[in-house]
Parts: structure tokens; sequence; C-alpha cells
């Protein structure tokens, strides 16, 4: 059989070089050689954010990360509204349920941008004092404009949390220069690593807000995390393989840069785009990331061509749940893809999309 061709949003496909240090002994970390190691990784990932904050090097999931986020920069005294375009902006919805904050939820239909004249309004009110998002609702494709969406936050004193998560890499940000206060990354996405790593980034307004607020969680008080960081160390011990695999891919992103990386992710995307012609599939989101295009299917059911691809070629990419289970389905533009996999790809949709009595439907409208 082919080789496994890997288009899911997160684990991605990893390059050999990466996979390889994941075989090593790791060391032990409580010394000075470890605590220059962590420092190392700490200067990469504040260049991956484009911040001159500080970063959280968390052991956890991006959910996880989000929880902390939640725990660390947000009380009782706070009234976030949250942009809701998808299964992760519910995920902000469902966390915030779990620990007693107020929240507004601003439904965005599916695929579709965010007002921004009606954003602006409901912030000028000064009913909020925070707003959340997920910069790219991988359940639609969609990329909103975190840009212009961080200078309303600024401009009405909003405090900015951005779920980063499978966005950066893969699509310009710029956590500084965009107001973003807290941005939040994993491992698994653009990174291009296994997961099982998480990152917290705070500006100086981020810094000063934790630092003004009680720890309520032990293993997520990012708190204590920036202090042991300062000499090195983390609080509990970290994922240490994964941390030597991020150390060789932020050497790789610096000799890259970023910029170039960023492109290389909207060369891909474009190319797959290119290469569905007139298949019978529409792009999904008003503003798609380079990291995934998000496939709305006509005339076709998207998770019976998930399981074509997956059966018949040996191509994975991702399905949806829900209501969009039939409707859309999900190629990523992430990892150590060559051009060969999307050749593969393309041909692999070309084939299915002749009509079938095993997966032909009437047409599907989102």
């Amino acid at each position: 059989m082919d080789k496994t061709r890997l288009f899911t949003p997160g684990p991605v496909p990893i390059e050999k070089h990466i996979r390889a240090i994941g075989e090593k002994q790791i060391p032990y970390n409580r010394t000075e050689e470890f605590s220059e190691f962590t420092h190392e990784l700490l200067l990469g990932l504040k260049s991956v954010f484009q911040t001159q904050g500080a970063v959280a090097l968390l052991t956890s999931s991006g959910t996880a990360a989000m929880e902390a986020s939640v725990l660390n920069f947000l009380d009782s005294t706070d009234k976030a509204l949250i942009i809701n375009g998808g299964t992760f902006g519910q995920r902000w919805c469902a966390l915030c349920d779990i620990h007693s904050i107020s929240y507004d939820e601003y439904a965005v239909p599916l695929g579709a941008a965010v007002d921004l004249e009606q954003l602006d309004d409901l912030l000028a009110n000064h009913q909020y004092s925070a707003l959340l998002v997920n910069a790219h609702e991988t359940s639609t494709g969609h990329l909103y404009d975190i840009q212009s969406m961080g200078d309303i936050a600024r401009r009405h004193e909003i405090f900015f949390i951005v779920d980063a998560i499978s966005t950066l890499c893969a699509d310009p940000f710029f956590m500084d220069k965009w107001h973003v206060d807290v941005a939040i990354l994993s491992s698994q996405k653009a990174l291009a690593l296994p997961p099982g790593l998480s990152f917290v980034a705070m500006n100086h307004r981020g810094i000063a807000r934790l630092n003004g607020g009680t720890p309520n969680s032990l293993y997520f008080n990012l708190k204590d995390y920036l202090t042991n960081q300062e000499r090195g160390q983390l609080p509990y011990t970290p994922a240490i393989g994964l941390m030597m695999q991020l150390h060789q891919r932020l050497l790789d992103i610096r000799q890259q840069t970023l910029p170039a990386l960023v492109e290389v992710h909207k060369q891909r995307a474009e190319s797959f785009r290119r290469g569905l012609g007139d298949l019978p599939f529409d792009i999904l989101p008003a503003r798609s990331s380079n990291a995934m295009t998000a496939l709305s299917c006509i005339g076709l059911d998207a998770y019976a061509v998930v399981e074509e691809l997956r059966i018949r070629y040996n191509i994975i990419a991702a399905p949806n749940s829900g209501h969009l289970k039939s409707k859309v389905f999900r190629i990523a533009h992430m990892g150590a893809q060559e051009d060969a996999d999307v050749t593969s790809l393309i041909t692999a949709l070309k084939s299915i999309a002749v009509p079938s009595e095993r997966i032909i439907t009437e047409r599907i409208g989102i």
C-alpha cells in the first residue's frame, strides 16, 4: 500500500530529522545546561508570537492552555464577549461556563466574518472587560481579522485573548503590533511537532493582569511558570523529549525565517485550491487560513468523501462533526507535505467526484 498521506489539522506530517530527535535519550532537567536550553526555547517562542512579553510553556493540549487563560486572566468581576463561529468558539463558552465567568456570545454564521462595526458598537458600551476569539475557527476554516479586532479592543480598553493555535506559523500574526494581550499556541499545528506542548504568551498588559490576580489552580498557575522560567526551569516535570524537538524546530524556523514559513503555507494552500478546478466542492469560509481549506460538498456526502479517501487512497482528511458531518470536510496544508502528496490528493478527489451510487446524494446546502 502507498504511504499514508496526512492532511489533518493536527497532528500533521513531521520532518524526519525532528522525528529522529524523539528517539534520543532525554536528559535530566534540573541542571544548568537544561536551564540554558529552556531560555533558548523561550526566546524562540517569543519570536514566533512576535511579542516582547513573556511565554509560559505548558505540557498540555491547546485546550488546557485555553483553560489556563480563563483561570489566570478572568474572574467573577469580568464579563467577556466570546466570538463563536464554530466548535472552538463554543469551547471558550464551555470554559467560561465551567469556571463561572460571565459572558455574552457573539454568534457568527458558519464561515462568515465578524461585522467589525457591530463589534465596535458592542465593545463601546463598556459592558465587557474581555474579548475572546479563535483566530482561525478550525471547524469552518475561517480566519478572523485579528488586527482589526485588536485595534477595536485596544480603543475601548478591552482585554483581548486570542486562541492562535491553528494560525501561528501558517498566517501572519503580530501579537504586540495587533494589541493581543494573551495568545495561545500548541505544538501539533503549523509548528509541525507531536501533540503535547502548549504555550500562553502575554504582553505587558497580560503580565500586569496576571500579577494582579489570585491563583485558583495549582498546575495552571501561570505566575508559577513565569517565576520558575526566570531560572530556566518549569514548576512540574515537563515533556522533555518534546522540548528537544521544539528546540530544533525553532532553530529551523529561525534559519528559514518566519515570513518564509508563512509563504510556504500560502503557496501550498493556493496550489491546492487551484487544483480543485470545477470539482463539486466550494470553499466554505469568507476568509481562509493558509493552514487549512474547509470544503463544502455539492452533491456529495462529506463524510463519505473522507472515508473514500482513507479506504481507497490511504489519504487521511479531516471530517467534521454534528450537523456539518455530511456537509463539510477539511484539508490541512501544514507540516512536512510534498508536492507529490498534494497531487495525489487532487487526483483522488477527481476520482471520487465522478458520480457514484455509493456516495452521491442530493445537493447539500450550507
